[in-house]
């Protein structure tokens, strides 16, 4: 099997721009916004870094696929597409992985807060003092504490940074907030039940993420499978990868066996990051 001598260089300079083009993160309240939108009944925009990333790897794809045809002709497309197929897969899962820890990070983050601030307001602290103190070690209450310091609506505040992925509770604690200033009812039992919310709700997901682990590590063996499969042909005196980029049912095989393996990969990682979502 001899490869033509522009086509590794090609495919390097392609992958290097998809790889790049799929780890374009979304800006960090996208989804989370979107989904309060629909759930709002407002028109749904797709946020433009986002939009950009889509078209970069699309542009990257058909480049890389084009590309490679010019120079190695239909076996060199074939090569194109599946090296495509993997690397995007990859971006995929890594910037999905990436997104998860932020989430989690952020989700620990409000309950710290939350229970730093319920602590300074049982032992007597003025409810906008204690925001203030506790924004200043407590970086995801500074938007809320700067609003408050200029006499504007803390829960509002609060509320527009919940959309955030992982802000959520703070969503909770602006209804809190807003129900103890309007009925003059004390603050501190209602930010107490907030943060022991909060705290249940992060052991929970820390159960839930130790369980998902394995069916996540299960699906990453099963996508490397084939290619034990290809080692144990060479083993046995065969030579699969020649035959897999000779003709057009080696491609086939190729391109729909890399498709499957992706396709479960993440459909996983989607079923795992819902269920961690949900918990």
């Amino acid at each position: 099997m001899t490869t033509p001598p522009g086509l590794v260089p090609l495919l390097a300079v392609g992958l290097a721009v998809l790889t790049a083009a799929l780890a374009v993160p979304a800006a960090p309240d996208a989804r989370a916004r979107t989904r309060f939108r629909a759930e709002a009944g407002e028109p749904v925009r797709v946020s433009g870094r986002r939009r950009l990333r889509r078209v970069l790897a699309v542009v990257a794809v058909a480049g890389l696929v084009t590309g490679g045809g010019v120079v190695a002709g239909a076996r060199g497309a074939v090569l194109a597409a599946a090296l495509a197929l993997a690397a995007g897969t990859v971006a995929q899962v890594v910037a999905l992985h990436a997104a998860d820890r932020r989430s989690r990070a952020a989700q620990s983050d409000v309950a710290r807060a939350c229970g730093v601030l319920a602590s300074y307001v049982r032992v007597g602290q003025v409810p906008a003092d204690a925001l203030s103190l506790v924004a200043r070690e407590c970086p995801v209450l500074a938007e809320a504490a700067a609003v408050q310091q200029i006499g504007g609506d803390v829960p509002e505040a609060l509320r527009s940074r919940a959309g955030r992925p992982g802000h959520g509770g703070l969503g909770d604690l602006a209804r809190a907030w807003q129900v103890s200033t309007s009925t003059g009812a004390p603050m501190a039992p209602a930010l107490e039940e907030v943060a022991s919310g909060l705290a249940s709700d992060e052991s929970l997901r820390s159960v839930v993420s130790a369980e998902l682990s394995a069916p996540r590590s299960t699906g990453k063996v099963m996508a490397v499978l084939p290619l034990v499969g290809i080692g144990l042909g060479y083993l046995l005196g065969g030579r699969p990868l020649d035959w897999l980029v000779a003709g057009p049912l080696g491609w086939a095989c190729l391109l729909v066996g890399l498709a499957l393996a992706a396709a479960g990969v993440l459909w996983i990682e989607r079923l795992a990051g819902a269920a961690a979502a949900g918990a």
